[in-house]
């Protein structure tokens, strides 16, 4: 069986209802795609069927595989990794189910930058959009001391894509630092990533993303817990934001 040489991995569950909606947008777009030799990966923890229709209305269109992600715990660490490790691609894109690809060239830059450079692991540009079609705040991602600390100058992992010999996965004791903390990992065993400044990448802003459920309880157990994991590492900008960031964790209102 010839492999494909992009795997599209999106962790899926119903988001209050709307998840499947929002999914069949992301669907559409990738459709849309000029480049075509790449796999949708649908990794679903949703307590009903409706996100695997969506796949299976889809079968015909998009080369697309729903897998069950029921078991594992229901977050989106565990959920990407089961989509990551089930894919079958040379390069691995995420993709959340709420975001999708605003560039219909999108792919093809992924791919052509992965052959160009034989790099590790790539970031693309992004912007938010708020009704579904005007993208706002362009953001070219860079790399800084903070990053794991929450220092977020990257964006959503929808941005990412790692090539399949990366063996490191999203830890799956945080919720918040998910993102930031994978970035800062991958930049400590793979150095500096490719980057792909035009945005193609929309991050949708809505009342039912996991960011909106984050208390300062969860803010400040996983502070403490990538403190614990890079105290002996970070400089001292680095320590000095944890500090900064737990602190309103305790006095914030």
């Amino acid at each position: 069986m010839i492999k494909p040489e992009i795997s599209v991995c999106i962790p899926a569950y119903e988001m209050d209802g709307h998840g499947a909606g929002y999914l069949e947008i992301l669907l559409q777009k990738l459709e849309e795609q000029d480049f075509r030799d790449f796999e949708v990966v649908v990794s679903d923890q949703s307590t009903d069927n409706r996100i695997e229709d969506m796949c299976n209305d889809w079968s015909d269109r998009l080369n697309i595989y729903h897998v069950w992600n029921r078991e594992a715990p229901r977050q989106a660490s565990a959920n990407i990794n089961h989509a990551l490790d089930c894919a079958e691609g040379g390069i691995l894109k995420v993709l959340f189910q709420d975001d999708y690809l605003c560039d219909r060239s999108c792919l093809a830059h992924v791919h052509q930058r992965f052959m160009e450079t034989g790099c590790d692991w790539l970031l693309c540009g992004s912007g938010v959009v708020r009704d579904g079609d005007t993208i706002e705040r362009a953001m070219v991602p860079s790399l800084n001391e903070k990053l794991h600390f929450g220092k977020n100058t990257v964006s959503s992992p929808s941005v990412l894509a790692i090539h399949r010999r990366c063996v490191e996965r999203f830890d799956e004791n945080l919720i918040w630092l998910m993102d930031v903390e994978f970035y800062k990992r991958l930049w400590e065993a793979k150095g500096e990533p490719e980057i792909l400044p035009t945005t193609l990448v929309a991050n949708r802003i809505h009342a039912y993303q996991v960011s909106n459920r984050v208390d300062r309880r969860l803010q400040a157990r996983e502070l403490d817990y990538v403190w614990r994991k890079y105290a002996a590492k970070s400089t001292t900008s680095g320590k000095l934001e944890y500090l900064k960031r737990r602190m309103k964790t305790i006095f914030s209102t």
